[in-house]
């Protein structure tokens, strides 16, 4: 009975022998996006957040706030109202944090989140007019209230990123590499691949990891990620579900190039019936 796509989690920790003796079933020097590019796609990806100030009425306790913002320059901006409680912690006390966190129907430590720590400050809206461009943009509800004189836009300068990918996939992020990344460009196009390889593809994607990576035993597979430098497959083996990952040839910016750089590769792995 072939599995669906939702059964097979990406950083769920693989049934049959236990996760210390399992070896890894491709070359693990392919390249791979860093985690300071994964972060910035996420921060990206999600234009909601939970906001974390001092609080100035409830002891200087940690305060979480959920908030609407937008990246400018690697830096997360919001627009916020003077009443909001947020905002009179922030003119207290700059020091804050974003949480920013995908979500998904698998488990909720499995995916992805990143958080931001540094200090948010008030920009002035005629020294900044690129901002609101920016946030409207991702927001255009808010061109309702932008202009209003009790709504402010603020930035978190970004200065400690810490990374976590799901289940062994964390670090903090140096705030140089992150301020030189770029979020991944395949990103928007990922849903609509992975969806179309799952349910049109299974058996190529079989083949992939029959023929490219240690996974020979393979009786099915799916997609669970792709970016710019590959793909990964979750495959089903004799020890269980297996984590497979093969690189393009080229860097591919949307799903054209993809598609190219997938088919090169089943050609390849067919060819070596």
């Amino acid at each position: 009975m072939t599995k669906k796509t939702s059964d097979l989690s990406r950083h769920g920790v693989p049934k049959g022998k236990r996760r210390v003796q399992q070896e890894l079933l491709y070359d693990p020097d392919i390249p791979t996006p860093t985690h300071a590019e994964y972060s910035m796609t996420i921060a990206h990806k999600k234009n909601t957040a939970t906001l974390c100030t001092i609080s100035i009425n409830e002891g200087n306790h940690p305060y979480g706030s959920f908030v609407t913002y937008a990246m400018y320059e690697g830096n997360p901006i919001f627009l916020i109202s003077k009443l909001a409680e947020h905002t009179k912690n922030l003119r207290a006390n700059s020091k804050s944090s974003l949480l920013i966190a995908e979500g998904g129907d698998e488990n909720p430590l499995a995916l992805g989140r990143i958080t931001l720590v540094g200090n948010c400050t008030k920009l002035s809206k005629e020294d900044n007019p690129e901002v609101k461009s920016i946030f409207l943009e991702e927001h255009p509800s808010a061109r309702f209230y932008v202009d209003f004189e009790d709504f402010d836009f603020y930035c978190l300068n970004v200065e400690t990123i810490r990374y976590i990918g799901g289940f062994g996939r964390m670090s903090w992020v140096d705030s140089d590499n992150w301020f030189k990344s770029e979020p991944d460009p395949l990103e928007p196009y990922s849903k609509d691949i992975i969806e179309h390889m799952n349910d049109d593809h299974r058996d190529a994607m079989v083949i992939l990891c029959q023929k490219m990576s240690k996974a020979t035993d393979t009786t099915d597979a799916v997609m669970v990620a792709i970016d710019r430098y590959g793909f990964e497959m979750s495959a089903v083996t004799e020890d269980g579900e297996r984590p497979i990952r093969l690189a393009f040839d080229n860097q591919a910016s949307n799903s054209e190039e993809a598609r190219v750089e997938i088919i090169t590769l089943v050609k390849r792995a067919r060819a070596s019936e």
